[in-house]
């Protein structure tokens, strides 16, 4: 799992408005997704090349730096991804980095928290509250994410 840091108050700088701004723009339905990546790699989101993004998905406004998505990613519409989150254990608020891997899937309303990595080619049923590492080529879904059954290898035809 990646590191956890206990968060401490930033300044609000002109980066961090700015970012701010971003995140809050992308989410508009207005624009189609590859101005919605534009802006969220503005807002300092690494995205790889090939992503979909629908409207109205929510990326932290708080560490937007700490989100990281590889290429070919698709996440669908009203998906939160939250890289800061409260920890019983210490009654204090952390962040951590949360990675996605190349040619995931997110299902529509996906909830992602917690420091977590999402391997290559998995798929994030519709719903799911992600709170843990998923590996790649499987499918998860539920509340919370459970695994449902490895992904087929896709065929080549000769």
């Amino acid at each position: 799992m990646n590191e956890k840091t206990v968060i401490t108050k930033r300044p609000y700088d002109i980066k961090r408005i700015l970012s701010k701004l971003c995140v809050m723009i992308s989410r508009s339905a207005i624009f189609p997704s590859r101005i919605r990546i534009s802006i969220l790699r503005t807002a300092g989101i690494k995205m790889g090349p090939g992503c979909f993004i629908g409207a109205n998905v929510y990326f932290d406004e708080m560490r937007p730096e700490l989100i990281e998505i590889g290429s070919q990613v698709t996440i669908t519409s009203g998906t939160r991804i939250i890289s800061h989150f409260f920890n019983p254990s210490i009654g204090r608020y952390q962040y951590g980095k949360v990675t996605i891997g190349s040619r995931v899937f997110i299902g529509m309303n996906t909830l992602i928290v917690n420091s977590v990595d999402i391997g290559e080619r998995a798929v994030l049923a519709a719903g799911s509250v992600v709170t843990k590492d998923i590996p790649g080529e499987e499918i998860w879904g539920g509340n919370p994410a459970r695994f449902i059954r490895k992904r087929q290898s896709p065929q080549h035809s000769s």
